[in-house]
């Protein structure tokens, strides 16, 4: 870190009312925080994605006992819509998650850096 920005994080605890030490240390201990919310979406978004792979296959696939069952021929566009409209929608949120996954393992790994990360982009978007 060079001095510009220890005087940006100084005025920024002044503005807050605190210490520049005291920001720092509650910086560091969201940083674990922030990741493992971040963790719990990306696994809830995860398994509804699995969920609704499990869904597709059993519209599409016949009945154990022989007769036809493939819900997609049956009910046409009740049925396949939504599906891609889910699709669509799992398929951004998975992104997201993808995207999401350098703040995890900075969290956990790295808070330090994930602390100073948040700070100067919270003075960039202050300016």
């Amino acid at each position: 870190m060079n001095d510009n920005q220890t005087k940006l994080i100084e005025q920024l605890a002044q503005k807050l009312g605190t210490t520049s030490q005291y920001l720092w240390s509650i910086l560091i201990k969201q940083a674990a925080i922030d990741a493992t919310t971040t963790l719990v979406q990306t696994i809830i978004v995860c398994i509804a994605i699995y969920g609704l792979y499990r869904l597709h296959k059993k519209f599409s696939s016949p009945e154990k006992n022989g007769a036809i069952g493939n819900y997609y021929n049956e009910y046409e566009l009740s049925i396949q819509i939504p599906m891609i409209l889910a699709a669509i929608i799992a398929t951004i949120l998975l992104t997201f998650c993808f995207f999401s996954i350098g703040s995890i393992v900075n969290g956990y790994f790295h808070p330090e850096y994930w602390a100073l990360h948040e700070i100067l982009s919270t003075i960039n978007s202050c300016k």
